[in-house]
């Protein structure tokens, strides 16, 4: 990560005073948090798993860049929405709306979301992020007008390098990606060649549908890796945003909460172990969630947002089955949790299996022979990192029930 330690910005123009106080107040509330908790590092190899220790430090380094960063940020995104406010203003007859009560909420990632994001994920793009309003996202003439207007403001769109398997190299790439339904590269092509390249997804299974895109500013000298991103998420309208903010509290929250788990939730293990029983518990939970509450708030909210009469507004209530189901599956994980490092324990009984990681994770041990020394050394590690990852996951699950829990207390059915 590159630390910028200022940048000097002065506005031709003021954003109302509540963003501007919105971005001092998240500011000094992160500051104040400085680097109380340490990020865990969320590995399926044991070699991969830090100490406490280690972690503070790299927790306490992480914090401090972002940190160190924050009046840079908060220049970026005062001149980023300005921008997007006068882009909207000039577009509205093509549909376009900033909403700055919407803007001001997050215009900036705060600092318990980017260390969180560190710790699960390992970087961080999107500390700027602004969003606008779009109904008409199928109209590609439309965006582009949307495109022109942002480069007269000085932005332009970001660049990503992705491995192409066929040539063997990486290519640049617009950081462009397109979740829609009836938009093919075909449709994108006034865009021009390089943006025909981005990426075109289908909505989520949750009816979710949008345009993500990451600008960086033009007159920024450096090359583009070198540029601060600034994220744009383009939604239906102020329903859909309604929507989003809820799925995130009461249902992304819990999906993501996984993610911190040192289990493996991606292998295929072997019917009824206890890996494949937390596995499929978690997909349970995480299918009910979206059912119930994802898809109707994402449908009910497009249909309000494009004034589609006639749809009968979709319920988005948990029922006190499916409730009751819930909260069974996730104690069945907190239940599975130390059988499956019991049963992670007894693979380390064998000298052979041990050698075998020791060599693995060495490449100059590959051939020698492994001494028993080194072997009774690295059990004794790996038994204490299963230890504490045992720890690390039981606590991780009892505070995704407790979350999974206000999920109910919202939506289950009274």
């Amino acid at each position: 990560m590159r630390v910028m330690f200022s940048q000097n910005f002065i506005p031709s123009q003021r954003l109302s005073p509540n963003f501007q106080g919105k971005l001092k107040n998240d500011s000094k509330a992160q500051v104040s948090k400085g680097t109380q908790s340490p990020i865990q590092n969320n590995a399926s190899s044991l070699d991969n798993v830090k100490t406490g220790q280690s972690t503070g430090v790299i927790g306490d380094a992480i914090a401090q860049a972002y940190l160190s960063r924050v009046g840079a940020f908060i220049g970026y995104a005062e001149s980023f929405h300005l921008a997007l406010k006068r882009v909207c203003d000039e577009l509205k007859d093509e549909g376009f709306v900033y909403d700055e009560a919407y803007n001001s909420k997050h215009p900036i990632k705060s600092f318990a979301s980017f260390m969180d994001k560190y710790g699960r994920q390992g970087y961080v793009q999107d500390t700027v992020r602004g969003t606008v309003y779009w109904p008409d996202q199928t109209n590609i003439a439309s965006f582009k007008k949307f495109l022109d207007a942002m480069r007269k403001e000085g932005y332009e769109m970001a660049i990503v390098r992705v491995f192409n398997e066929q040539t063997g190299k990486l290519e640049k790439m617009p950081d462009l990606e397109i979740r829609q339904k009836g938009v093919t590269k075909e449709d994108l092509a006034p865009l021009g060649e390089f943006l025909q390249k981005a990426e075109i997804s289908k909505p989520r299974s949750s009816t979710y549908a949008d345009y993500q895109m990451r600008f960086v500013p033009i007159n920024k000298r450096g090359k583009n890796e070198d540029k601060q991103t600034l994220e744009l998420i383009m939604l239906y309208g102020p329903h859909y945003a309604k929507a989003k903010e809820l799925e995130s509290k009461y249902v992304y929250s819990v999906a993501r909460s996984f993610d911190r788990l040192h289990i493996d939730l991606k292998q295929k293990y072997e019917e009824k172990t206890p890996g494949r029983r937390i596995s499929n518990n978690i997909d349970v939970i995480k299918t009910r969630l979206r059912e119930d509450v994802s898809k109707p708030l994402f449908v009910n909210a497009y249909n309000a947002d494009l004034k589609i009469r006639g749809e009968e507004k979709l319920p988005v209530v948990i029922s006190k089955a499916h409730s009751k189901m819930l909260d069974g599956y996730m104690s069945g994980i907190r239940q599975k949790i130390p059988m499956y490092y019991k049963k992670m324990r007894q693979k380390f009984k064998s000298d052979e299996y041990i050698a075998n990681l020791i060599k693995q994770s060495d490449s100059q041990a590959e051939n020698k022979t492994v001494s028993a020394q080194e072997i009774a050394e690295r059990r004794k590690f790996y038994l204490e990192r299963l230890k504490l990852m045992e720890a690390e996951d039981i606590a991780t699950i009892a505070k995704s029930q407790e979350m999974l829990k206000e999920t109910i207390e919202r939506f289950g059915e009274k």
